[in-house]
């Protein structure tokens, strides 16, 4: 599978068309049309970095299907380990739809998260009450 096929279904799998990921990454949609096409080559680190920011997937993973990068046994490992989100989420740059986040802007994030996750393990806590009772 070319890189063209890789970048078009993953745009189709996040559920963008051309307009919006090219609204969402800065890359235009004439540009964006020509490489799922094949019209174009591979395009450079720059434009997969603005592509990877549009589609909301890795930069890594966009570089790796333009062939720019070897996978290797070892980054396969490092990527299966779990990554502390609360920690990531405060020690890191963070940028959503080309906006770079404020230290508010993680910290509602991570509020929001919080509520989230507490909601879900408060139901599971009634589902596995009911189970034990009914």
């Amino acid at each position: 599978m070319y890189f063209y096929d890789k970048l078009r279904d993953l745009r189709k799998l996040k559920g963008f068309t051309l307009r919006e990921l090219a609204d969402r990454s800065g890359v235009s949609a004439a540009y964006i049309s020509q490489l799922e096409n094949g019209n174009r080559g591979i395009p450079s680190p720059e434009v997969l970095m603005k592509l990877s920011e549009g589609l909301n997937t890795s930069y890594s993973e966009l570089m790796d299907l333009a062939g720019y990068l070897e996978s290797s046994p070892s980054t396969e490992k490092f990527q299966s380990n779990p990554v502390n989100l609360r920690r990531f989420l405060r020690e890191n740059e963070l940028m959503f739809d080309g906006f770079l986040l404020t230290d508010e802007d993680k910290e509602w994030v991570e509020r929001m998260l919080t509520v989230l996750f507490w909601k879900q393990r408060q139901e599971s806590k009634l589902e596995d009450g009911q189970t034990t009772q009914g």
